[in-house]
């Protein structure tokens, strides 16, 4: 029986040595699964005791610690011939547990305070619940499985409640207990994406990193130095000077002024202005408001060029005639994705298995000698 000090996660079983900070105690009122993860695209999940009704907390406190700590025997997996896992990892340990306590809110509203009182009515009352909760039947089946799990592992605990077996762990009942409305589908429910659709995204995703990365990373390094600059300039006559040069045009001859949105309304490009000119945030604003920039720019909205070149072609023709201050953020995160796209299909990986390689490889400030900045993206640094 473990103490009120015992460690949730035994040492044995933390899978995360970088989480094993954030263990938590059997008598905390939040239990900490972060031991439990060691995907690092993985959030990290809580179980909290608040949300499981007194009468049975501390029960189901037990029955989740033997969880996390033991493991479901091989004759109960055998003698089902079912494809379930002796344990579970941090996030379905999380989901299982949220199920319980769901059960336990249902007992308890029906004055039902301890699961030794869970007999077979009790539990096919509970399973004809859930078949008209309105879930899919694969979700369904998930949670009877999950309260299958709660059975056996009450019978390792150290003090089992002697609640009765799930009537639907036999493999005759359970679809009694699923949606009759719902059909089910195999374990792979995602249909597979058609060649149609997958070939010319995989063969324009690898154009975008061969050819048109260096021309985003540019555009990308360029809007980034503008951006600190306009942070950082200090207030001065020069670069007030400059300021008004720039949008002269705009105020004597119907020109246009750099436009950008925020918050869903076009205005000013007040950070694109200041890191062209020289001048401070507030320098910017105050010229704006003394001559009315942000109507100017409502009414004739102007792009916001980028001084860096445009070398990449489509068809024989440049792909964009400038390259734009506002939009480099935007292409920037297409040409990640791209570079994602190529890494996971050719790999064969799993999105979450290549977001975990990429979090720990070592991202380089420059690309390798003989290596493109495309391919420096495609393989490493955009990817992650």
């Amino acid at each position: 029986m473990p103490a009120a000090t015992s460690a949730v996660v035994l040492p044995h079983r933390v899978q995360a040595p970088q989480h094993a900070h954030l263990n938590s105690r059997y008598g905390d009122a939040s239990w900490s699964l972060a031991p439990l993860i060691a995907n690092p695209s993985s959030g990290r999940f809580s179980i909290h005791w608040r949300n499981c009704p007194t009468p049975t907390r501390e029960q189901l406190r037990l029955i989740t610690w033997t969880m996390i700590n033991g493991e479901l025997p091989a004759t109960y997996l055998r003698e089902r011939g079912i494809r379930m896992r002796s344990r579970q990892s941090g996030s379905p340990t999380g989901d299982t547990v949220r199920e319980w306590m769901r059960m336990a809110r249902w007992l308890d509203e029906r004055g039902v305070t301890s699961l030794t009182d869970c007999d077979v009515p009790v539990l096919h009352a509970y399973g004809l619940y859930l078949k008209d909760a309105g879930a899919s039947s694969g979700r369904t089946r998930d949670i009877l499985r999950g309260l299958c799990r709660l059975w056996a592992f009450d019978q390792i605990s150290g003090r089992p409640t002697g609640m009765s077996r799930p009537p639907w762990d036999e493999p005759d009942l359970v679809a009694d207990y699923l949606p009759e409305d719902r059909r089910e589908r195999g374990e792979n429910t995602t249909e597979p994406i058609a060649t149609a659709t997958i070939a010319p995204l995989l063969g324009w995703a690898v154009r975008l990193v061969d050819d048109l990365a260096d021309d985003i990373l540019t555009a990308s390094a360029e809007a980034t130095r503008l951006t600190r600059a306009a942070a950082t300039n200090p207030a001065s006559g020069e670069g007030r000077a400059a300021l008004l040069c720039l949008i002269q045009p705009a105020l004597t001859s119907g020109g246009t002024i750099p436009a950008a949105r925020n918050g869903g309304r076009l205005g000013v490009a007040r950070t694109y202005l200041a890191g062209l000119a020289g001048v401070s945030l507030p320098q910017v604003d105050r010229i704006a408001r003394v001559h009315r920039l942000t109507r100017i720019a409502a009414e004739r909205p102007g792009p916001c060029p980028l001084d860096v070149p445009v070398t990449a072609s489509i068809s024989g023709a440049p792909w964009r005639t400038h390259l734009d201050f506002t939009e480099a953020p935007a292409l920037l995160r297409h040409l990640g994705t791209a570079a994602f796209i190529v890494c996971a299909y050719l790999t064969g990986m799993r999105p979450e298995e290549k977001r975990a390689e990429l979090h720990s490889m070592q991202l380089p400030s420059r690309p390798n000698a003989g290596e493109s900045a495309g391919q420096a993206v495609a393989s490493k640094q955009l990817a992650a």
